[in-house]
């Protein structure tokens, strides 16, 4: 048992001196002492609480207190000041709403950078313990399958527990999915680190954009999808850039890019630890098969399928493409099969900044159009074994990857109801992540009988007829808008 000081900033009003009061004695606890004053800024007060605790019980004090609506901010005021300056000044930075929204993005950037760090080292670990085609694709898409039941619970609990709770462990995954890289010395080990990178995608695509939204000052939807989706594909392109450059000049080649992803996300890390958020506690916990509401079901399962379908094509141009260049056009440099990798990811980013002000629909049938032409150039590469036309896939598909993802994500944002949206957009990724794993995980086994180069050629036709059915389905829902958006402005009228 301890004596500690904790000081409590609150709304200046009726009844918050009660909500405190009532909290330590429902929970069993003595006030040893109780004063309020004015604080600096108008309409608050400061509390300053002496009491005696256990240090096991002091945490789950301190976020009930947290919880209360009226409570601004909780601190305490213990042994070494200098650690309480700190603390305080750290939590008084991170819970500016505007530096919290950009944390977040980073924490999401960061955890995708670091996903995407072994997918220029694929060919190494292929050539070091002699992997298979369908090794080598279980390596990669490994992740997405566990990030599928991770995403499922993260939306579901972020939105009863709030989203804090579930970006700090998240991010927490990923430190440890690197430093699991760096310790690697068999493809057991690789494997366990991809679970770890699975178990944080998951944490923080299932939570991420709800956060944006409700941190956002105006809570635009579309805006948070967007950082979202950059946030998601930058990370993704960085990262092969920063492993294929060091695997193949810098020292420590398979080490390197995981220790400085490490160091990259423990900021992001720190952020999340005094960031606030107002969540209204629940009694009891409770899961449920993810669902979607009648009213917009069908328009999610549309921009769901088309996610899919885009990251179906990405996930070949992240995995088993960098992993063979030298069967398919004779290299085996590793700066090549990263540039490949980051190149499709970066034009991706870059295609969503010039086209986002473009309606979704638009968005989507553009970018349906430019993978089509991509896995056309694909097909082309595989026969002529060209450099040039690998980088003109790899152009075309991230310029078409890019507005059919944001474009889908967008959608599912707008149309999700406030109190299911963390639910909604988990079940989104579900579905994103079952396009990332079982296309290419299925492409890996055939290779095993027909060969690489003709399972990418099926691959690319059976893309093609699935972006083809998908096309007719969204003319057929910008027809719909555009229809009930001229009935609503004659009603108006």
């Amino acid at each position: 048992m301890q004596t500690h000081q904790i000081s409590v900033i609150v709304k200046n009003q009726p009844g918050t001196l009660t909500q405190v009061s009532s909290l330590f004695s429902q929970s069993g606890l003595n006030i040893d002492s109780l004063t309020v004053g004015k604080y600096k800024e108008r309409h608050t007060s400061r509390m300053r609480i002496s009491l005696t605790i256990e240090d096991n019980n002091l945490e789950k004090v301190l976020k009930q207190l947290e919880s209360l609506i009226d409570v601004i901010q909780v601190n305490v005021m213990d042994q070494n000041p200098l650690l309480n300056v700190i603390g305080n000044r750290l939590h008084r930075i991170f819970s500016n709403r505007t530096i919290a929204f950009w944390l977040v993005a980073y924490s999401l950037f960061i955890t995708l950078l670091g996903t995407n760090i072994p997918s220029p080292l694929l060919a190494v670990y292929r050539t070091t313990w002699h992997l298979s085609p369908s090794m080598v694709t279980l390596l990669f898409a490994i992740y997405a399958i566990v990030v599928i039941p991770t995403i499922i619970i993260s939306g579901q609990l972020s939105d009863q527990l709030g989203r804090r709770k579930l970006l700090i462990p998240g991010v927490f995954f990923t430190i440890i999915g690197s430093l699991f890289f760096v310790l690697s010395n068999n493809i057991e080990m690789l494997l366990i680190s991809r679970v770890f990178q699975g178990l944080s995608v998951g944490m923080l695509n299932g939570v991420a954009v709800a956060a944006l939204t409700e941190l956002d000052v105006k809570q635009n939807r579309i805006k948070a999808a967007f950082v979202g989706a950059m946030a998601v594909t930058v990370g993704n392109a960085l990262g092969p850039i920063l492993s294929g450059f060091l695997g193949e000049y810098a020292p420590l080649p398979t080490k390197l890019s995981y220790l400085i992803h490490i160091l990259l996300a423990v900021p992001g890390f720190i952020g999340l630890l005094y960031m606030s958020e107002k969540v209204r506690p629940r009694k009891t916990i409770q899961l449920h098969k993810p669902s979607v509401p009648k009213t917009i079901r069908g328009r999610f399962y549309l921009s769901g399928m088309t996610s899919f379908v885009a990251w179906s094509i990405m996930s070949l141009m992240l995995s088993v493409i960098p992993s063979y260049t030298n069967q398919l056009v004779g290299s085996s440099n590793l700066v090549i099969s990263g540039s490949i990798v980051a190149l499709v990811l970066i034009i991706s980013t870059v295609s969503q900044i010039i086209l986002k002000k473009l309606p979704v629909q638009n968005l989507v049938l553009i970018g349906y159009l430019l993978l089509i032409l991509g896995l056309g150039a694909l097909v082309l590469t595989l026969v002529t074994q060209s450099l040039f036309l690998l980088f003109l896939t790899t152009i075309l598909i991230g310029f078409g990857h890019g507005p059919t993802f944001a474009g889908s994500l967008a959608l599912t944002n707008n149309i999700s109801p406030d109190k299911q949206r963390g639910d909604i957009i988990a079940s989104f990724y579900v579905l994103t992540y079952l396009g990332v794993s079982i296309p290419v995980l299925g492409l890996g086994f055939i290779a095993h009988w027909i060969g690489l180069i003709n399972a990418i050629e099926y691959y690319s036709v059976l893309m093609t007829v699935m972006i083809i059915v998908s096309m007719v389905y969204w003319m057929i829902d910008r027809r719909a808008e555009k229809r009930a958006g001229f009935i609503k402005t004659r009603t108006a009228k």
